[in-house]
């Protein structure tokens, strides 16, 4: 996409095609799609990459017909790990930092700038997991 939006860039932007399919991309929030997906592709590392790509598509299509809960690709064991593989020192903590970067690299676009714990560089486990799965719920749930 970004070089997509290169393109747009250097190219005549008044051209309509160009205007209408720009319009298209961010209404739909393709980029959103293809970076969450790819980071939970990058995550998980299936052995068979395009029948994940699939079934996560899938699952997208299931919650948007159903409006039910939708079955995130991130389960709370692997969000738990993330949050290990940032505790190097097992402190239980991790700091505001580590959290801004985890859920960017999980995806997460909106979520709480100063969760609990952020006052004193300590974000916890049950705070990061929490914030965790609630900005990958707002993800997933506004592809519909």
């Amino acid at each position: 996409y970004n070089e997509y939006k290169s393109y747009l860039r250097m190219a005549d932007l008044e051209n309509p095609k160009r205007q209408l399919a720009d319009s298209y991309i961010q209404k739909h929030r393709i980029p959103e799609l293809f970076q969450n997906m790819t980071t939970a592709l990058i995550h998980t590392q299936p052995s068979n990459a395009k029948k994940f790509m699939i079934k996560y598509l899938e699952t997208l299509k299931k919650f948007r017909d159903e409006q039910g809960e939708y079955e995130s690709m991130f389960k709370e064991a692997n969000i738990t790990s993330v949050f290990g593989m940032l505790d190097v020192t097992n402190t239980g903590f991790i700091s505001l930092e580590q959290y801004r970067n985890a859920l960017k690299t999980l995806g997460v676009k909106k979520y709480n700038p100063r969760p609990i714990g952020c006052d004193n560089d300590q974000i916890s486990l049950n705070t990061f997991v929490t914030e965790a799965k609630d900005g990958l719920d707002h993800s997933h749930a506004n592809f519909n």
